[in-house]
């Protein structure tokens, strides 16, 4: 009994010794994936488990809402307020959840059993036979060191594409920063188009107004002339309200990411987009290092690590796949009691694993399949936008070194004297304004096309976005 009684104690301590390694907490876990993303951006992005972290959330919110947002404010308030980055943080958890479950040791069995004799010899047998027993299940406890190592490297994993999510997510803040602010530059210079014409059929009708005897002729030449310049003004008006509906969209696509509509309503943006740099990064020197530095492609390796851990795992315990060890105490009423181990131990006659092994080896493949489409698809994103900032780059600097020069050349040939209504001059001042336009979409396309690169790069400081 001694003996029984040793081996019995060594199983519990064992499981104590397992459970006794330090687990991350869930403050330590959120705050290992907010650190990932403090590399790709200076916004601080925090836990909010209770009331008292809302409110302080919408406070530091409030102070940076007070004067307009610049692109960085943007992100910082996205960061504070916005909801499904609260989500992320409680999927992260429940990964944590999991790397806990898969360090707690299992629980001992108890077994109670009672049996009455029966038939012909009962009276021979005590009256009734009492049976306990305690079972624990020792594969579990064996495995246990693979299990905690697979989940640890899980929620790795999981860490990662969190904080992958995270910056996608401030990215699109970014992005829809730019084109609402260009949605504004490009309705406010639509509305100056639209101010000019109103002037110029003002003045038209004003000058046809004081010569009323005029000619048939003259009368039809003059009506012409002013329905001419009132179909102008209905297309610049239409321009003007299409123009306030692509505003009002950007608007709200960005408070939606903010997290700011039905509280803060009255929210508006501060500063203008940056003029072109003088310069781009070099794409092909950091495109290699992008690859390895990217969040997505960093899940994707710890993907196949974890895979490789299972398969490793699922071999090792091939042949024993259920082990228990337990000692059992009968003692009949009024008799003698019996005490002594137990074992159950399946014996691998027909099932030998081979469809966990089977599944173990097509998950791994799959993840390296992943990888390799993963990587793929990184380095496409790279290029594409690379081409993307290139090419927009080449457009505004013919803007700049042409097409605007040009206009201007054309505007000091007119001179400044003359009749400001002049058909030939009113074109001009339109078309200038026009050019501004389209020179204002290509520059939100240009740093656009700049931030999504600097993030395929897993570089997003490299955009060098405007603050």
């Amino acid at each position: 009994m001694h003996r029984y009684r040793t081996t019995w104690l060594v199983l519990p301590a064992a499981a104590v010794l397992l459970a006794g390694c330090a687990l991350p907490s869930s403050r330590d876990n959120a705050a290992a994936m907010t650190g990932l993303v403090a590399s790709q951006t200076p916004a601080s992005l925090t836990w909010r488990r209770d009331a008292a972290a809302d409110a302080k959330a919408r406070t530091a919110a409030d102070a940076l809402l007070a004067d307009g947002l610049t692109l960085e404010e943007s992100v910082s308030v996205a960061f504070l307020l916005n909801p499904d980055l609260q989500v992320y943080f409680e999927q992260l958890e429940i990964s944590r959840s999991q790397y806990v479950a898969a360090a707690t040791p299992p629980n001992p069995v108890a077994i109670v059993g009672i049996r009455e004799p029966g038939g012909s010899l009962s009276a021979f047998y005590p009256g009734r036979n009492v049976t306990v027993g305690v079972l624990q299940n020792v594969i579990n406890l064996l495995n246990m060191p693979d299990r905690r190592r697979i989940a640890r490297r899980d929620l790795a994993r999981a860490r990662v594409e969190a904080a992958n999510r995270v910056t996608q997510f401030g990215a699109r803040v970014a992005q829809a920063w730019l084109e609402y602010n260009a949605a504004l530059r490009i309705e406010e210079l639509r509305g100056r188009s639209q101010a000019i014409v109103q002037t110029a059929l003002d003045n038209l009708a004003a000058a046809h107004a004081r010569n009323p005897d005029a000619s048939a002729a003259v009368t039809a030449t003059r009506a012409a002339q002013l329905a001419q310049q009132r179909a102008g003004l209905f297309r610049y008006r239409n321009l003007v309200l299409r123009a306030g509906v692509d505003s009002a969209t950007a608007r709200q696509k960005l408070a939606l990411l903010l997290g700011v509509g039905g509280w803060r309503d009255d929210w508006r943006i501060a500063g203008e987009l940056p003029p072109l740099p003088a310069a781009d990064f070099d794409t092909r020197a950091l495109e290699e290092a992008g690859l390895e530095k990217r969040f997505d492609v960093i899940a994707a390796a710890r993907a196949v690590d974890t895979r490789l851990a299972i398969l490793a795992m699922q071999r090792r315990f091939r042949w024993l796949n259920q082990l228990d060890l337990g000692v059992f105490r009968d003692k009949a009423i009024g008799g003698t009691a019996f005490s002594g181990p137990n074992a159950v131990v399946e014996i691998p006659l027909f099932d030998q694993r081979q469809a966990q092994l089977l599944a173990a080896d097509a998950e791994l493949r799959s993840a390296l399949r992943n990888l390799e489409s993963v990587r793929g698809s990184a380095r496409a994103d790279i290029r594409t936008h690379e081409q993307e900032m290139r090419l927009t780059r080449s457009l505004l600097e013919n803007y700049d070194g042409s097409i605007i020069p040009n206009q201007q050349a054309m505007a000091v040939g007119l001179g400044t004297s003359g009749n400001p209504d002049d058909p030939e001059r009113l074109g001009l001042r339109l078309t200038m304004l026009t050019t501004q336009e389209e020179q204002a979409g290509l520059l939100r396309d240009y740093w656009r096309a700049r931030s999504a690169l600097a993030l395929s790069l897993g570089d997003w400081s490299a955009a060098q976005l405007p603050r």
